[in-house]
């Protein structure tokens, strides 16, 4: 069994049903941390998605209208890290890909297999 903050069980109930940008992942470490200031946040989602990646959880959604400028999950927190909080706004959206769960998420979180 996976252990899982609260923030984390959330997010990936979230994306158990859906693909979600960044932005709005983004959207739901500040719902968890609504007292905490950009950076903050900035730095818990890098926390998180470096963890989900290692872990094999993340994958990039296809793409439906416009191609990114990313062409892996692994090239993710390194642009993050380049371009820093701004990089994770609303209007990032328009070049960051979604992100969606992969089957090991589902296979490392007992839960979520019945999600889906």
């Amino acid at each position: 069994m996976v252990p899982l903050t609260q923030m984390e069980s959330d997010i990936l109930g979230d994306l158990a049903w859906d693909d979600h940008y960044l932005g709005e992942v983004v959207a739901m470490v500040r719902g968890a941390h609504p007292l905490g200031d950009d950076y903050g946040v900035y730095r818990e989602l890098v926390a998180l998605l470096e963890s989900w990646i290692a872990r094999g959880w993340l994958t990039l959604a296809p793409r439906r209208t416009r191609p990114g400028l990313l062409s892996s999950i692994e090239q993710l927190v390194p642009y993050l890290e380049q371009y820093g909080p701004d990089a994770v706004t609303e209007e990032s959206d328009v070049v960051l890909p979604e992100v969606t769960l992969t089957e090991q998420a589902f296979r490392d979180v007992e839960w979520l297999r019945g999600v889906v």
